[in-house]
């Protein structure tokens, strides 16, 4: 085969063709080998990674519904807490009461108590 000048450049046709046939026969053994399980590879990764994103997805709705049930959780406490600090101060208020009237109670018992002591005493310094 002839060699041909383009451009100023010498290009021989023979080791022209003879390259383009070894190019054609690597790309076939690279399609047959290589790229099926190059692809493949790739396809896995990519099915790995989508489950991956929706299991993050999955995670970060079950975290948001955590979030709410906590906030949940939290004003109910909140609110227990409340009832059981009115009740407490309710409980409190009647024992002080209570207490203050056992007091008077007992007050009233010394007094008579000593009002009889003196009248006792009186009658014996009297009678004596």
């Amino acid at each position: 085969m002839g060699d041909i000048t383009l451009f100023g450049l010498p290009i021989s046709l023979g080791t022209m063709m003879y390259q383009a046939l070894i190019f054609t026969i690597l790309v076939f053994i690279l399609k047959k080998l290589v790229f099926k399980k190059l692809v493949g590879v790739l396809d896995s990764r990519k099915q790995h990674i989508e489950n991956q994103l929706q299991l993050t997805e999955q995670y970060k709705r079950d975290a948001e519904k955590n979030l709410e049930l906590s906030a949940e959780v939290l004003i109910q406490a909140r609110k227990d807490a409340r009832e059981i600090m009115k009740h407490s101060e309710n409980e409190a208020k009647l024992i002080l009461l209570d207490a203050k009237a056992e007091a008077k109670e007992i007050l009233k018992e010394v007094k008579e108590e000593s009002f009889r002591s003196r009248s006792f005493m009186h009658k014996d310094s009297k009678g004596a």
